[in-house]
C-alpha cells in the first residue's frame, strides 16, 4: 500500500470541506438503468448521472453494484455526522454451491459467505451505518411486471434530525434467488418523504429481461490466462458497461475511464516497469529458491510440531495461488484503474493512500491523479503496487516485511519516464522526510527497523518517517556500492538477496532478517547509511 501524506491531507480536507457544505442533491429519476442480461436478467432505474462503482472481490457474494454521486457524496445531518449517499443492488442467492457456481460459469466467491437474505445483509458488520440497530418503521408486499416483491423503510434509532433512513425493494426472481435495490437518504420525517418517492419510482421500473450468453465469457485455451479473462468478462458482464477490460502481456486492466490515452500510458508503463522487475528478480532465482527450499526440507531438524505448523502455511500460500506456476501467474495480474480519487475511495480506497495491492482478490488498485497531484503521482503509485503484486507472485504467495517490501516498492516509485523508458532517479516524496528525520534524529534504529511489524510500520504518529526511512534503507543497499558510498561494507553486498533467498525457502521472516544481517556490526552500517542519506 502506497501512503502519501499529500493524499491524506487532501482526503481530510475534502472531508472538512464537504461536511461545511452538507449539500446533497435529492437523487433524480432519469433515463440511466441497471440491466443484468448475463445472469439473473433484470433490469431496473438507478439514480441519474449518480457513478457506477464495482463490488470489492471480497463482496462478490451479495453485492451486484452500487451507485454514488458524482462530485459531493456526503450530507451534513448534524453535528459531526455525515450520510454518505449509496444505491446498492444486491443479491440473495440460496442456491446449491454448485449450481450457482455453475450458472456464473464457475466463478467462485471471495471473502465472506453471501447473506441469504435481506436482514442478513443488514446484520453483516461495515454493510450498512445502523447495522443490527435498524428498525422496520413500514413494510408492504407489491407487484411489478408480474414480479412478487415486498418494499421496506429502516430508521436508525437517532433523533430525528440525526437518524438515516433506508428503503429497500426485495424481489422474488424465483424460490431460491431474490435481488434488491437498496437506497438511504435523510431519516427525518420532515425530509423522508421527498426521498422515498423517489426511491419507490425506481423500484417500481424493475423487470424482467433476457439472458445471453456474455461475449467472451467462456474460455476458448486451456491456459491460467484464457481462464482469468474469461472470469473479468463475465464478471464485467453485471457492472452494466461503464467498466471495460484491456490487455497486456502480462497484465489485465479493468477501468471505467474514458480517456483511451491515458489507458494506453499506462499499459505500456506497466510493461516496461514489469521489465525491470523481471530483470531485478528472474524466472531462474525463483526457481532456485524454490528448488532450495524443498531440499532443505529433506533435511531439516525440525521437531513434528514446526514441520506441522510449517507445511500448514505452506498449503495456505500454494493455495493462494491456486497451484498455479508463479511465471504464469504473473502474466495474469489484474490492475484496476478509477477514474479519479472519488471512484477510487468510493471503491474502498482507504483514505490517505494513493493505491493498495490485495493479495486476497489478486487486484492492484490505483487511480488517475491528473486532477490533483498530477499523472506523475498516478505512475509512482501503480511501480510501487505492482512490484507487491509481482514479488507476491512470483516467490510463492509471500510478502516481505515493510521495511524490505514497502521501501523497494518506493525504490520502483523513483523509476522516471524518459524518452519512453525508465531511468532511476530518487523518490522524491520521501527524500526531505527522511533527511528530516536525520536531521533531527527522530528515524528508528536500523537494528529496530527491520525488525518492525506491519502494525508498527503503519503507527500513525510514524507511518511517514517509516515509509521515508524504508526507501532510504532499499535506496542505499542498492546503489551505495555503486556510488562508492562513504564507509561502505562488502559485506552488505548480499543482504537484500539472503533476505529474500531465506523468505522465499523458508516463509519465515524472522529468519530472513537473522541470516541477512548476519554479523552486521549495527553502528557501522547505520552510520554509513546516515551520511548516505544526508
Amino acid at each position: 500500500m502506497l501512503v502519501t501524506a499529500r493524499q491524506l491531507l487532501l482526503s481530510l480536507t475534502v472531508l472538512a470541506l464537504t461536511a461545511t457544505l452538507g449539500i446533497a442533491q435529492l437523487p433524480k429519476v432519469g433515463s440511466d438503468v441497471y440491466t443484468d442480461s448475463a445472469d439473473l436478467g433484470f433490469k431496473v432505474k438507478v439514480p441519474d448521472g449518480w457513478d457506477s462503482i464495482p463490488p470489492q472481490p471480497e463482496e462478490n457474494g451479495t453485492i451486484i453494484i452500487k451507485y454514488v454521486p458524482k462530485g459531493t457524496k456526503y450530507m451534513l445531518l448534524g453535528g459531526d455526522k455525515n450520510l454518505f449517499m449509496t444505491c446498492w443492488i444486491l443479491k440473495f442467492d440460496r442456491r446449491k454451491k454448485e449450481e450457482a457456481d455453475t450458472a456464473k460459469g464457475g466463478a467462485k466467491a471471495f471473502g465472506r459467505k453471501p447473506a441469504k437474505d435481506l436482514q442478513a445483509w443488514i446484520k453483516e458488520p461495515d454493510s450498512i451505518e445502523g447495522g443490527k440497530t435498524l428498525k422496520v418503521v413500514n413494510q408492504k408486499d407489491f407487484t411489478v411486471q408480474k414480479i412478487t416483491a415486498t418494499e421496506y423503510e429502516y430508521v436508525t434509532p437517532d433523533e430525528p434530525k440525526l437518524a438515516i433512513g433506508y428503503y429497500a425493494a426485495v424481489y422474488k426472481l424465483n424460490a431460491d434467488v431474490d435481488v434488491a435495490i437498496v437506497f438511504n437518504g435523510p431519516g427525518d420525517p420532515k425530509k423522508w418523504n421527498k426521498w422515498e418517492t423517489v426511491f419507490k419510482q425506481m423500484a417500481r421500473t424493475f423487470a424482467s429481461v433476457d439472458t445471453k450468453e456474455v461475449a467472451g465469457g467462456t474460455a476458448t485455451g486451456t491456459t491460467l490466462r484464457d481462464k482469468v479473462r474469461a472470469e473479468q468478462m463475465r464478471n464485467l458482464a453485471t457492472l452494466g458497461g461503464d467498466w471495460k477490460l484491456y490487455e497486456t502481456p502480462h497484465y489485465f486492466v479493468i477501468t471505467a475511464h474514458k480517456d483511451k490515452a491515458f489507458i494506453e500510458e499506462l499499459k505500456q508503463r506497466l510493461e516496461r516497469i514489469h521489465e525491470i522487475y523481471e530483470q531485478d528478480y528472474p524466472a531462474a532465482k525463483a526457481e532456485e529458491y524454490r528448488k532450495a527450499g524443498a531440499a532443505l526440507q529433506t533435511r531439516d531438524t525440525r521437531t513434528p510440531e514446526e514441520k506441522a505448523q510449517d507445511e500448514a502455511e505452506k498449503a495456505f500460500r500454494d493455495a493462494m495461488n491456486g497451484g498455479a506456476d508463479p511465471a504464469e501467474l504473473a502474466s495474469c495480474s489484474v490492475v484496476r484503474l478509477c477514474k479519479d480519487a472519488e471512484q477510487y475511495y468510493s471503491y474502498g480506497g482507504p483514505r490517505g493512500t494513493a493505491g493498495y495491492w490485495n493479495n486476497g482478490a489478486r487486484e492492484l488498485v490505483i487511480f488517475d491523479d491528473s486532477k490533483v497531484g498530477g499523472k506523475a503521482d498516478t505512475w509512482c503509485t501503480m511501480n510501487h503496487e505492482a512490484f507487491h503484486q509481482y514479488i507476491y507472485y512470483f516467490y510463492g504467495a509471500i510478502s516481505p516485511q515493510s521495511w524490505y517490501n514497502e521501501g523497494t516498492g518506493d525504490f520502483y516509485s523513483g523509476y522516471t519516464w524518459k524518452t519512453s523508458r525508465y531511468v532511476l532517479e530518487k523518490f522524491d516524496w520521501r527524500v526531505g522526510t527522511i533527511q528530516e528525520a536525520v536531521r533531527d534524529k527522530t528515524f528508528t534504529p536500523l537494528k529496530d527497523f527491520v525488525r518492525l511489524t506491519q502494525q508498527e510500520y503503519y503507527e500513525p504518529s510514524k507511518v511517514h518517517v517509516n515509509y521515508a526511512q524504508g526507501w532510504s534503507l532499499i535506496y542505499f543497499l542498492r546503489t551505495g556500492k555503486k556510488a562508492n558510498a562513504k564507509g561502505w561494507n562488502p559485506a552488505w553486498d548480499t543482504i537484500l538477496e539472503t533476505y529474500l533467498r531465506v523468505l522465499a525457502m523458508t516463509g519465515k521472516v524472522d529468519m530472513a532478517v537473522d541470516d541477512a544481517y548476519k554479523g552486521v556490526d549495527w553502528a557501522e552500517l547505520e552510520a554509513a547509511w546516515v551520511a548516505y542519506t544526508k
